[in-house]
């Protein structure tokens, strides 16, 4: 069974997966020219929204266990907060393609420095699911990179 502050961090985990598909999809529609970049990393977030309901799940059912360790609430919470503001400066047009990506990139690596992940621990039948969890970001952190480099590429000297 989830003590009151795991709770919280699972349900603030979810609401950073589905902020972070939000802010996504912004940049899809402000720039065209990494339209599929974001629209995968849109749908990949929802699937991790989804995943991390399914870990919250699998936990009453004694099918995972979740031990915090140094995850903080508060420190979720200002990623959350951070993300909100972002999406708030793409919609009034403050964010260039560039910055975009930028920001893609270190949020991912913020999650992958946070690693909540590795403070499951699932029955044998789940652990594909906590092993896309846990690759994904490092995933998304490297292909919002190799995109900065290819556009770093194409400007002009």
């Amino acid at each position: 069974m989830l003590e009151e502050n795991q709770i919280k961090i699972l349900m603030r985990m979810h609401e950073l997966e589905q902020g972070l598909a939000e802010l996504y999809a912004l940049f899809a529609e402000k720039f065209p020219a990494q339209r599929e970049l974001w629209l995968k990393l849109v749908r990949e977030e929802n699937e991790h929204a989804e995943a991390v309901q399914k870990l919250y799940r699998l936990t009453y059912q004694n099918d995972a266990s979740f031990a915090e360790g140094a995850t903080r609430l508060g420190a979720i919470e200002s990623i959350i907060d951070y993300v909100k503001k972002t999406c708030e400066l793409a919609r009034q047009d403050q964010i260039t393609p560039e910055h975009a990506l930028e920001l893609g990139r270190d949020l991912e690596k913020s999650l992958i420095a946070k690693n909540i992940f590795q403070h499951f621990k699932v029955r044998l039948e789940y652990s594909n699911l906590l092993r896309y969890l846990r690759d994904s970001s490092e995933e998304h952190a490297q292909l919002v990179q190799a995109e900065i480099e290819r556009s770093r590429k194409k400007r002009p000297v």
